[in-house]
């Protein structure tokens, strides 16, 4: 009996031995939540939101550069418009959805930050308060500054802003003038190509006479034995313009030409009158030319 009694002991402590062993296997540590907060990589988390104090980092960026989405701009935002700030709330940004600005702070792009973590934007700042103003209160800018907030409203996609000022005197006449050059073929590369061959000319005693040959509709020949080859007086034109659909005549794109020569700065004699081909074969010709002089001091 002893000797069974000690078997059995030694059967039931070996029993009791692979028990505990085994309870020992299932047990697990239980993790609270300040010991996983602390084996926990923070930088994804901190790094995602915007901070006054630092730049976003690559983590906050999604892989084409952007800013991601989830990832909104701060409510009130700092702005550094060509070296101009501003301080203004976001909703202020995104009043025209539609609009560039908007898209801008939408948060699907980036906006580069300048040394002081202000947004910053490649414009003209003292031009951009007006827009603000606008954006906040609906205000215009004064007359004078019309054309150069127009610029940058339609640079920024504000449609609505750039449709007022429109209607506005100086954009006005600005767009009225714009329709009167367009009537004639090639104006800006004409008015160019004038004022090089005015410097080229003035090398001698400093004024460059330019003849210009202008013709609204070309000249056809109705007589048969007409010769084209009769040394017409626009073989001595440095220029050519024309012909052209709108109703302006040569005399008004002369005047034209030389009204924006003037006024961006040129010192222009008033031109000539219109000197006319005197070729006559049984009927005259009706080319002409004109010639304006470039005065340099």
């Amino acid at each position: 009996m002893s000797n069974m009694s000690n078997g059995s002991d030694e059967s039931l402590g070996s029993t009791e031995e692979i028990i505990t062993v085994r309870e020992i296997k299932q047990q697990t540590p239980i993790m609270t939540r300040s010991a996983f907060s602390v084996g926990r990589d923070h930088s994804d988390e901190s790094n995602s939101q915007w901070s006054p104090t630092r730049s976003p980092t690559r983590s906050s960026q999604n892989a084409t550069g952007n800013l991601r989405g989830d990832h909104p701009f701060p409510p009130i935002i700092p702005l550094n418009v060509g070296g101009v700030t501003y301080m203004t709330r976001l909703s202020t940004l995104l009043r025209y959805p539609d609009s560039m600005l908007a898209a801008m702070f939408s948060g699907r792009y980036q906006i580069d930050l300048d040394k002081d973590n202000n947004f910053f934007l490649d414009s003209n700042g003292a031009i951009f308060g007006h827009i603000l103003e606008y954006l906040r209160h609906g205000t215009l800018p004064p007359y004078d500054m019309c054309s150069l907030v127009h610029r940058d409203a339609m640079y920024y996609g504000l449609v609505e802003l750039a449709e007022q000022l429109s209607l506005k005197p100086e954009m006005a006449t600005i767009a009225v003038r714009e329709a009167h050059r367009g009537q004639f073929p090639n104006y800006q590369h004409v008015k160019e190509t004038v004022i090089k061959v005015g410097i080229e000319n003035a090398t001698c005693n400093k004024i460059g006479g330019v003849v210009i040959h202008a013709m609204r509709t070309e000249f056809k020949p109705k007589v048969q034995n007409f010769n084209p080859k009769h040394g017409c007086v626009v073989e001595q034109a440095h220029v050519s313009v024309g012909p052209w659909e709108g109703l302006a005549d040569e005399e008004v794109f002369i005047r034209c030409l030389e009204s924006d020569l003037i006024e961006e700065g040129f010192n222009i004699k008033s031109h000539d009158g219109k000197r006319k081909c005197k070729y006559y074969y049984g009927q005259t010709c009706q080319k002409f030319v004109f010639r304006i002089q470039f005065v340099f001091d």
